[in-house]
């Protein structure tokens, strides 16, 4: 007998849309389940079913049952069906914070066209929680989550319901499913009435003492599970036993409604939720850390195109628009629906079959050809609006735009084609104000041109000899562009000859870089001499787990020591350096077919590492490519450092966190998987140690571990994973981590990585109280500065319409932040009905900071709005000469979204 206020059974279907089978195979399966949906709710007027909170699955189905479409409107529309909020369930730790706000909003988009949506911030099944994450969904308006993963302990510990806090105080009511059973509980309810009843009873007993409202939720469903046509008459007749308490055919929202509005005060949690499970009975209640670093070209390629979208497309968009010359939404849509479907967590964790993550890498290249296509646009109109009244006889005129809203100095290439094979020895680079850069041609071919601008006729050009050239340009206006000349030359540079003398080092004003005999980094201060010895070592193990986990066989053995095959030094004098490494590193071929030890044959990991030093900076940008030939194992770089009390920073979803140094065990009693000691990041992590501060950003690359030194206190290792080489999606029990198999255990040949991986990062080393914020660093090393050759029009053609008149100086910038706490995060035309531009930023600093936004824009007028575009308030804005001026203060781990009303 059960003495609670209410039970809330929901009937729904949890839907990956694409894991241990292909998308084409699950949707056939997925019409199958809405068409038998539909009409057991035409047949059953009180059959109410929830559809995972992601509405891509209706359009999925619309795309084969175009003629159902008014039919989901109609029960959508009754309250019977229930979609959203999400386009699709992502993973949080691997996708940008602003990708998680373009998910809501083409969920938004897609959902409000059938009728009303959940307004529950709902989150099943994702392996762990972002603190920020009550943030994004207060601020886009819902009052209510409900998640599951990362999070667990006794009733009064984790009651059912509490208020979920994220660091910068926001709070959203939370439902938290059982430990035990998650999205499971009531999945595949008997048929016999008997053993229903018997079935349930149970489980109220199980998960009723958590629910301090009185209101139990039962979730009828499960993976890719078909809606129980008798659930209607169970529960009449359950509600016929006297004994027994009332049970609703309910929703996610009539739950959180019933049990917060009877709940005065809950309890507060806060932070991440990523803790596996220290609790009895929690058996699938893991968070399966280790997707952080399967397939790890997945994580590169989302990197590469959510910085394409959100750092280059969109604000140069914004600009369009501002400048009159018109967007290309509809575009800018298409391209984030290629990313968003890649998001979901099986897909973008890697855990899923290799058919699965191949498709998810042509979805990336059409995102890219979107994006890229987007970017030279906007640029070549750009460009056909500056002067060139200034260029210099037999100069070639080029664009150089700077995507980040502050000024800097950058190493950056252009391309400059000559008609014939003539030998150029060297390159002149000047501005408009006639200053000139350094220059040097770095690579030469012969190429067939093809005009990317769709201006343009596309094959207009023979073939070319093209010269790149690296350039280090000084100066380069926030969020803006500078103008220079460049011109090919016979003679050579005399500057630099002769050469320094070659040696295994690279430094500039103020860093020397040495690489030693057995291949590690030693970094010299040269202000103080001091050395930072050891980095960059390379460190291989094996890995018997699977796409999920890392798991080290019983009898595992590491591999440390790189053979140096050669050290070349390049760029010496002209505002770069480079080094280059090229080591062997022999590592056990493969796994034994048990599982318990690695193999007695080695084969060899080709890596080549370019660490590159330009003038007047203490960060070092380093490439290396591995060509990984061995399975079974796991391939770090790592970087022996001090710090202080405080752990590793790690940059996240507009957040910076912090981990323990050293974690808790879950008991040996309850014991099902390893707490974790490898943790994510998104962009760098850094630690600081009296006056210094050590940070290493990198590009698509999201796991890390403190490993503390047993001599002293303040020293330790920073690992980076680079790769991890599995042979299963489901198969870490075979190791030392885990007895738990989250998915099938089949083999995925494609979980090995046997390819050539390129991989970007990089290090800075410097004084706390001068250095960098972390954010800028790791934007400035991803994201370049984009160059564009601008066209001289020949007045004997037909003028192409944006080339009517130059009416823009040499150089030109739009936008500034005088504060380096305050991180721009997007700028991009208002999205769909809106009017505008959109400016969002966050403060990632510990404590409030102010800052002044700089903008140099037809601005009419500013106001504060919610993620979801709410009005919240109107902003005052300054006059100072041509520039508007905005001055805002905010709270530490604050998101502010403004609006600019532009002039039409």
């Amino acid at each position: 007998m059960s003495t609670y206020k209410s039970i809330h059974l929901v009937a729904h279907t949890h839907w990956d849309r694409e894991w241990y089978l292909p998308f084409e195979t699950f949707r056939f399966r997925l019409v199958g389940l809405i068409d038998r949906l539909l009409r057991t709710m035409d047949e059953d007027k009180e059959y109410r079913f929830h559809f995972d909170g992601q509405v891509i699955a209706l359009e999925d189905y619309l795309e084969i049952r175009p003629e159902r479409r008014a039919d989901l409107e109609r029960f959508i529309r009754e309250g019977r069906l229930t979609i959203g909020p999400w386009y699709v369930l992502v993973d949080e730790f691997l996708v940008s914070g602003e990708s998680m706000i373009r998910n809501l909003e083409e969920g938004r988009r897609i959902g409000s066209s059938f009728g009303p949506m959940l307004e529950v911030g709902y989150l099943p099944d994702t392996f762990g929680h972002i603190a920020q994450m009550p943030q994004l969904l207060k601020e886009y308006g819902f009052e209510y989550a409900l998640i599951w993963r990362g999070l667990n302990g006794t009733p009064e510990q984790v009651p059912t319901e509490f208020e979920w806090e994220s660091p910068s105080g926001h709070r959203v009511k939370t439902v938290h499913l059982s430990h035990m059973y998650g999205y499971t509980s009531a999945m595949n309810l008997p048929v016999d009435q008997e053993q229903a009843e018997e079935r349930l009873r149970e489980l109220i007993g199980h998960i009723g003492p958590y629910a301090k409202s009185g209101h139990v939720l039962l979730m009828n469903g499960f993976d890719h599970m078909e809606p129980q046509r008798h659930i209607t008459a169970m529960i009449d007749q359950w509600n016929t036993k006297p004994n027994e308490s009332p049970m609703k055919f309910s929703s996610i929202e009539g739950y959180v409604r019933d049990c917060f509005g009877e709940l005065p005060k809950v309890p507060v949690l806060g932070g991440e939720f990523r803790r596996t499970s220290h609790t009895p009975g929690g058996v699938i209640n893991t968070i399966i850390p280790n997707v952080l670093s399967a397939r790890v070209y997945l994580k590169q390629q989302n990197a590469t195109v959510q910085n394409l979208l959100e750092r280059l497309v969109e604000p140069l968009e914004a600009l369009a628009l501002a400048a009159g010359d018109g967007h290309h939404p509809a575009f800018v849509r298409q391209a984030w629906k290629y990313v968003l479907q890649n998001h979901p967590h099986d897909s973008i964790c890697g855990c899923s079959i290799d058919d699965v993550h191949d498709e998810m890498e042509t979805r990336n290249r059409k995102a890219g050809h979107i994006g890229e296509q987007l970017v030279t646009e906007t640029l070549a109109r750009m460009s056909d609006k500056v002067a060139l009244s200034w260029l210099p006889p037999g100069g070639n005129p080029v664009l150089l735009f700077n995507p980040l809203p502050w000024r800097r100095d950058a190493l950056t290439e252009i391309e400059l084609d000559a008609d014939d094979a003539t030998l150029y020895r060297s390159v002149k680079v000047t501005d408009e104000a006639g200053e000139s850069y350094e220059a040097e041609i770095v690579e030469y071919e012969k190429v067939c041109p093809i005009e990317t601008d769709s201006l343009r006729y596309p094959l207009g050009k023979g073939e070319t000899y093209r010269h790149k050239v690296r350039i280090f340009v000084r100066n380069l206006p926030p969020l803006g562009y500078k103008t220079i000349a460049a011109q090919l030359r016979k003679i050579p540079e005399f500057a630099h000859i002769p050469a320094r003398a070659t040696s295994n080092s690279i430094e500039n004003e103020f860093v020397r870089i040495t690489a030693e005999p057995d291949g590690t980094l030693t970094w010299t201060d040269l202000e103080t001499g001091e050395h930072f010895r050891g980095l960059h070592r390379f460190e291989d193990s094996g890995d018997v787990g699977d796409e999920y986990l890392y798991s080290r066989p019983l009898l595992n053995e590491h591999f440390t020591s790189a053979t140096v095959r050669s050290i070349r030094v390049s760029g010496e004098g002209r505002g770069w350096q480079r080094l280059t490494v090229s080591y062997e590193l022999l590592v056990p071929r493969s796994a034994e077919p048990d599982a318990r030890r690695r193999s007695s044959d080695l084969v060899a990991l080709d890596i080549r590492t370019e660490v590159t030093l330009v003038s007047r900076s203490r960060t070092a940008s380093v490439q290396t490519t591995v060509d990984n030939r061995a399975l079974d194992h796991r391939l770090r770089l790592l970087f022996p450092m001090k710090k202080g009390e405080r752990p590793i920073q790690a940059g996240g979803a507009f957040d910076v966190s912090e981990r323990p140094d050293r974690v808790q065990q879950p008991p040996m009693d309850v014991w099902v998987e390893n707490e974790p000691t490898t943790f994510p990041f998104q962009h760098y992590v850094f630690a600081d140690h009296g006056e210094t501060r050590t940070i290493v950003n990198a590009h698509g690359l999201h796991e890390y571990e403190w490993i503390p030194s047993d001599r002293a206190a303040d020293e330790g290792t920073l690992a980076i994973t680079l790769l991890r080489s599995v042979a299963y999606l489901g198969g870490g029990d075979r190791g030392m981590a885990t007895t738990n198999r989250p998915g099938p255990g089949l083999k995925t040949p494609g979980g090995q990585v046997q390819r050539v991986l390129t991989f970007h990062y990089g290090l800075t080393v410097d004084r706390q109280d001068r250095a960098i914020a972390p954010w800028r660093v790791a934007d400035e090393q991803a994201i370049s500065v984009q160059s564009r050759g601008i066209r001289i029009p020949d007045p004997s053609e037909e003028a192409v319409p944006a080339i009517a008149e130059y009416r823009q100086s040499g150089q030109r910038g739009w936008l500034e932040i005088d504060n380096a706490l305050l991180h721009v995060t997007s700028l991009r035309p208002a999205p769909d009905d809106r009017e505008g531009i959109e400016l969002r930023l966050v403060n990632l600093g510990e404590t409030a900071a102010s800052g002044s936004i700089r903008v140099r824009l037809p601005i009419l007028g500013a106001h504060a709005i919610g993620l979801n575009g709410e009005v919240r308030r109107e902003l005052t804005l300054e006059t100072d000469g041509t520039d508007r001026c905005l001055t805002l203060e905010l709270k530490p781990k604050e998101i502010v979204t403004i609006q600019f009303t532009i002039k039409e």
